[in-house]
């Protein structure tokens, strides 16, 4: 396994992180079970994967305690990282909303800190911005929990510069966590070269589009869970059509590397400038070991430059 600096942080994360969206089940994911989720966090961790990133909405707190559960007694060799600023009044997905209060942020600390049953997060981030809340409000607070020592860091997701901007006016970023892959390339605009410059580390969610990527989906694929709901990414209509057209060329070019899609697509991303960890889901410890397979190997550059042009950023 391969370890990099996140940003400005002592923090050293695994090149490939576990993603546990997944692992929270419904109503966003289909799981196999809380037992075989347990499985996939001790076999990553045994393969070297030291960087786990949960949220309280994921599986409505499932994800934490199944996350705190299984690596407690390894805690001081792991890095937690989980989120705020999503709550809801009920388990369903229409329930959600986002709120970064001093008061939300206060209250939501105590129950991660609970659920993952740890004195400290390593990585606190704030999981969307909320745009009726200063974003000093938020930071002034997450700094006063840093000082009480119930977080080491903290980090934002899903936003933009001048957001990040304004964050940065009250205190320090180390990370910023954005959907990127081949076929979501938009932080490649402005937003790396802003993290670079101010050593802030981009830690990539959603490196196989959310399963897009790894081939198994055909243009006549319906999807009963959250990608029908148009909520993140294009998984219906046209634009679906035209990504999975791109992947069936990304398929002949993987299989003449000896490598499935997903491998190729987590390797490019894992191989982009500014990015610390690149957070994968898995369902089981089977798809532990294959994702690991993205590690310590890289494309030659003409490989890469088929690739580029399948998946080139269109203006």
């Amino acid at each position: 396994m391969e370890y990099r600096k996140l940003g400005s942080s002592d923090l050293k994360v695994s090149v490939i992180g576990f993603g546990a969206w997944g692992i929270g089940g419904a109503p966003f994911w289909s799981s196999e079970g809380d037992n075989m989720s347990v499985k996939s966090i001790q076999k990553a961790y045994d393969l070297g994967i030291n960087f786990f990133d949960t949220a309280p909405v994921y599986g409505f707190g499932l994800s934490e305690r199944l996350i705190g559960k299984t690596l407690k007694p390894v805690r001081d060799k792991v890095i937690l990282a989980t989120k705020c600023g999503l709550r809801w009044e009920k388990e369903q997905l229409g329930s959600i909303s986002k709120v970064a209060t001093r008061e939300s942020i206060l209250e939501e600390i105590d129950q991660s800190l609970e659920r993952l049953d740890t004195d400290y997060i390593d990585l606190y981030q704030v999981h969307w911005p909320d745009g009726k809340t200063p974003h000093a409000e938020t930071m002034e607070t997450l700094l006063e929990i840093q000082k009480q020592g119930k977080i080491r860091h903290i980090g934002v997701s899903n936003y933009s510069v001048a957001q990040m901007q304004e964050c940065l006016k009250a205190g320090p970023l180390v990370s910023l966590q954005p959907e990127y892959s081949l076929l979501q390339r938009s932080i490649e605009k402005e937003t790396v070269s802003f993290c670079l410059i101010h050593d802030i580390g981009i830690i990539a969610y959603s490196p196989l589009a959310s399963g897009v990527l790894t081939g198994k989906y055909d243009r006549n694929t319906k999807f009963k869970d959250w990608r029908s709901k148009g909520i993140i990414g294009q998984f219906t209509g046209e634009a679906f059509v035209k990504n999975v057209e791109k992947v069936e060329r990304f398929k002949t070019i993987a299989e003449s590397q000896d490598k499935t899609c997903g491998q190729m697509a987590v390797n490019w991303v894992i191989h982009q400038p500014g990015v610390a960890s690149a957070l994968v889901g898995v369902k089981n410890d089977r798809q532990v070991e294959e994702n690991l397979q993205s590690v310590g190997w890289q494309a030659d550059a003409p490989v890469r430059d088929q690739i580029n042009a399948i998946f080139a950023v269109e203006k």
